[in-house]
């Protein structure tokens, strides 16, 4: 069961100049509300009057038992799963929200705005070299690799924790690298992280 969604923004140099933002020093921690998620073949959904609605393709870390204030040299152990996930956002909302000082929490966590794929074990998987690509429509949007974090995932469990109890269950989404784009009703997204899984979802 997901108590909370965790997210990472800012976490790949080059989306963040493409967003023209600044480089942060620690990590930007924002949530989605486990409302949010939906599975592999399930749409996604635009309310009416949103627009700019952007795709964002994630690793995600699955967290397999409790934890609390770890170190960074242990931090995976807590990790049990990965998962591909898609951090869907009303970039239009997430602007004023910016600039109007309030959280991205509306923009990002509409209903569907959270795919998640099937988990697949953690074991064995090197987290610091997954190739991330997002397809819309068969074409090539994003690609990546978790090498290119700012903040590596061991670092991002190890941050959070110290400030909050990570349950057993927990999703932990860890940026997104450069190429977003817009999806519109009638698109198809593809998200896939080779040697994770690959998430398809409709656009209505």
């Amino acid at each position: 069961m997901i108590s909370k969604v965790v997210c990472i923004g800012w976490n790949y140099k080059r989306h963040i100049a493409e967003l023209n933002s600044e480089l942060p020093t620690e990590p930007t921690v924002f949530f989605k509300p486990p409302s949010c998620i939906i599975s592999d073949g399930d749409n996604i959904v635009i309310p009416e009057g949103v627009t700019n609605v952007q795709h964002e393709v994630e690793l995600a870390l699955v967290i397999g038992r409790r934890c609390r204030n770890v170190s960074e040299s242990e931090a995976m152990d807590y990790v049990s799963h990965l998962a591909v996930f898609n951090d869907v956002t009303a970039r239009d909302m997430q602007h004023v929200a910016r600039d109007a000082g309030n959280t991205w929490c509306l923009s990002k966590g509409m209903d569907t705005f959270g795919p998640l794929s099937e988990y697949v074990s953690a074991d064995g998987i090197d987290v610091n070299n997954l190739d991330l690509e997002l397809y819309v429509n068969g074409e090539l949007k994003q690609k990546g690799n978790t090498g290119d974090m700012i903040f590596t995932p061991s670092f991002i469990v190890s941050y959070v924790s110290k400030y909050m109890t990570l349950e057993e269950g927990d999703v932990i989404a860890t940026g997104t690298p450069e190429g977003i784009s817009e999806i519109r009703k009638g698109d198809v997204v593809r998200a896939v992280i080779k040697g994770v899984g690959e998430l398809t979802n409709p656009v209505l």
